[in-house]
């Protein structure tokens, strides 16, 4: 196929107080990446957090970077100062990921070309795509960048009154993209393979995790080909996602907002062929068919699940897709970073994750106070939860590999509350995370903060940092978090033993 154009693709640094490498890949970029390929266009990455990168290798005097068994590892830090509105975090401030003078080289390689794409994290990781859009700029005055991605998504006003990007681009971006290229550039493509309405949309049907008949507006997610993983240096993992948006409306979440078609799944064989194509010595050509012609090996054995519902719907969705692998012996190690509803684990699930090849399980629990599990939406009680942790424990899981995840700074939470809920994870016999909230634009808990806390809308983004806006509070100091910070970690110590094992408490402490 004649190209129609090269298009650069940027993901960018993270500038933060901590950053850490759990299985990150930039799959909305990855995913129009493939969209963009599919038609006809020749792409090329210039990957910030690329932490195989060999001229960082270099510099740090080493032959591959420093990762635990599962390819986690610390991203490269340049310490710089704080923002000004930052002062208030006795943190040291930076950027993570490759140094300036290593991007500038990678540059230096790229021909001109026709359309610069960059992603965006987090709003508050906004200075990244920035510096990227302001050096492409430098380099490339004429060439038109794009921005996308979930700051571009949550932010649009400050993305276009500040990034310095041509356009920006807000919600799912495959075919937004295309479009937009596609003008710039003069070379339509065809866009009614994608356009047909989604037959995986369907209303959620309540507590049991079940979807119910009906039909949704949104692109059908399996036209898409898969996410052009193989644009990145080969990582050891991949970021696999098989679905789109929550049925469930937490008030601290933005899913919603990132999703606005609904909660869309992708067809169970489509997943596990996406699984088959990443595993070692499998070669299979890149997009199902789809028209790329390209084919490629990866050599990937980590698969971190990035859904916000990976176990909705489960007898027709992950059930099918864990029947697959086990029977396709793919030997995989899967991990949920984004944390998986307990409500829906029962003692079926947890011994197919087991036996599929699960190693990390994160639970979203955020707090175990019954009536705020009510208040922020309802996606798990205590019961469930300690239903699921005994399941998974009794599935063959070690305390160390099923972690809680216990949210610390919510408007007007109380500390006892928060060391409460961390006493009851550990009781069910789950490690414990601690996670501090982070106000995001348009949900239920930023317009709470902002009518009854003195959260102000038109604040720096760079005030949504977790690490920031906790401190605002004056329930809550360094001192404060260092304290549940060493509650969790005793109780961690203590479930994991000699053994890791730790033994679940029973049925009698199922309330605070």
């Amino acid at each position: 196929m004649l190209t129609k154009g090269h298009v650069l693709l940027i993901n960018p640094w993270l500038y933060d107080f901590a950053a850490y490498n759990e299985w990150m890949e930039p799959q909305g970029l990855l995913s129009v990446a493939a969209v963009l390929r599919e038609n006809g266009y020749t792409l090329s990455l210039i990957d910030c957090l690329d932490r195989w990168h060999p001229d960082l290798l270099k510099l740090q005097g080493r032959e591959t970077p420093k990762s635990n068994e599962y390819g986690c590892g610390k991203f490269h830090k340049t310490f710089l100062d704080k923002p000004a509105v930052l002062d208030h975090v006795p943190r040291r401030y930076g950027r993570y990921g490759l140094p300036l003078e290593i991007f500038e080289a990678e540059l230096d390689r790229q021909p001109r070309p026709d359309a610069i794409l960059v992603t965006s994290g987090m709003t508050y990781w906004y200075p990244g795509p920035f510096e990227a859009i302001r050096r492409a700029k430098a380099r490339w005055p004429n060439v038109p960048v794009i921005l996308g991605g979930i700051y571009a998504t949550l932010c649009p006003d400050h993305a276009r009154q500040k990034s310095g990007a041509d356009f920006v681009i807000h919600g799912e971006g495959e075919l937004q993209t295309l479009r937009l290229v596609d003008s710039l550039i003069d070379h339509p493509s065809r866009y009614d393979k994608y356009s047909h309405p989604s037959t995986t949309l369907r209303p959620f049907d309540g507590a049991q995790g079940r979807l119910g008949s009906g039909q949704g507006s949104g692109y059908d997610l399996d036209s898409y080909p898969f996410p052009a993983h193989d644009l990145r240096r080969n990582q050891g993992y991949v970021a696999i996602t098989t679905s789109r948006g929550c049925p469930y409306r937490c008030t601290y979440c933005a899913s919603h907002r990132l999703n606005p078609q609904g909660f869309r799944q992708r067809d169970p064989q489509r997943v596990v062929a996406e699984i088959e194509w990443c595993r070692p010595s499998t070669t299979l050509r890149l997009c199902s068919g789809q028209g790329s012609g390209h084919c490629t090996k990866l050599d990937v054995r980590d698969f971190a699940f990035y859904d916000d519902a990976l176990l909705v719907n489960a007898q027709q969705h992950i059930h099918v897709i864990l029947d697959e692998v086990i029977a396709r012996g793919l030997d995989c190690r899967f991990h949920t970073p984004n944390g998986l509803h307990a409500e829906l684990i029962d003692e079926s699930l947890a011994a197919k994750m087991f036996q599929a090849g699960f190693k990390t399980v994160r639970l979203g629990l955020e707090s175990g106070d019954p009536e705020e599990q009510r208040r922020s939406g309802g996606k798990v009680t205590n019961e469930g939860f300690r239903r699921a942790v005994a399941a998974l424990r009794s599935a063959g899981f070690e305390a160390a590999n099923v972690t809680a995840y216990v949210m610390l700074g919510l408007p007007g939470q109380h500390i006892k509350d928060v060391e409460e809920s961390i006493t009851f994870a550990h009781q069910c016999g789950a490690t414990v995370e601690v996670t501090l909230y982070s106000p995001i634009p348009g949900t239920a808990e930023w317009e709470r903060a902002v009518h009854h806390w003195g959260l102000d809308p038109q604040a720096d983004p760079l005030l949504h940092n977790e690490s920031a806006y906790p401190l605002q509070s004056e329930a809550l100091d360094v001192e404060a978090f260092e304290r549940v910070k060493a509650l969790a970690g005793r109780g961690n110590q203590n479930l994991k033993g000699p053994s890791g094992f730790g033994k679940p408490e029973g049925p009698g402490s199922q309330e605070l």
